[in-house]
């Protein structure tokens, strides 16, 4: 895993994809600081004149509905036809999804065209047939829990789903994998998830079997931060620590976190 994660880097960083992201004010920085560590070229906007330009050009298109209103629903609605014109990767991070009922309505709205969906446990649960509710951004349930209901959704919208939690779940719904890296402290840092969405949208711009790319992109997050909390164990110093091993990885100590593992 450690050899390919290398080799993708490499990829990611000679081809700098760009990533056009429609995504929420909180956590918009440390989003595109998180792309630009890790090789890629971040690029956000809010205006619709722009849009068709932009998704044109992108090599893939990032969706995050953390910050909702009807401006952005009609501009993310807008980009996501325009990337399905031209066959561009649509990656979607349906954030508080089942906290309200238009988070929920509109992640659901958007499902049959995400090439990849990630999220927490508790909003991957609001995307199923049930009548889940959340409170907020937080999973209120375990990741294992919702196993069956990434499959399902991943072989109903034939997208690859990711679930994020203490243990990370990948699946497009034939083969799925576990992920038993990184650290607690990753949950303590706002964006933390908005920019694993983000990195994985890289790394399906370099790596051609999306399957394959996620898997590669959530070991690499998840290694980064564990190997970060290992370093920093302060809050503010783990996030700049986390952004520099996404940007200069110590991958002799990353291959000995996961040789202990396997």
């Amino acid at each position: 895993m450690i050899d390919k994660i290398e080799k993708s880097l490499v990829k990611v960083r000679s081809q700098k994809p760009l990533i056009l992201c429609l995504t929420n004010f909180v956590t918009m920085e440390f989003v595109a600081n998180s792309l630009l560590a890790l090789g890629a070229a971040p690029i956000m906007s809010i205006c619709d004149e722009e849009i068709e330009e932009l998704v044109k050009v992108a090599a893939a298109l990032y969706v995050n509905i953390g910050t909702l209103d009807y401006n952005f629903i009609g501009l993310a609605k807008k980009a996501i036809d325009i990337a399905k014109q031209y066959k561009k990767s649509i990656v979607f991070d349906p954030v508080g999804s089942g906290a309200t009922t238009i988070r929920t309505d509109i992640s659901k709205s958007i499902l049959s065209s995400a090439k990849f969906i990630r999220g927490n446990s508790s909003e991957i649960m609001s995307l199923s047939n049930n009548n889940y509710t959340t409170y907020g951004v937080e999973a209120n349930i375990r990741t294992d829990e919702v196993e069956e209901i990434a499959k399902r959704l991943s072989l109903d919208n034939h997208s690859i789903v990711v679930v994020s939690g203490s243990v990370d779940f990948i699946t497009n719904g034939e083969k799925s994998i576990k992920v038993p890296f990184g650290s607690p402290l990753m949950q303590r840092v706002t964006g933390m998830g908005c920019s694993l969405t983000a990195v994985i949208s890289a790394f399906c711009s370099a790596v051609e079997d999306y399957f394959e790319s996620a898997v590669i992109a959530v070991h690499y997050f998840a290694l980064c931060g564990e190997i970060a909390s290992k370093k920093q164990n302060s809050l503010g110093a783990f996030k700049i620590a986390f952004l520099d091993q996404l940007h200069s990885p110590d991958f002799t100590l990353m291959r000995d976190v996961y040789d202990q593992r396997r």
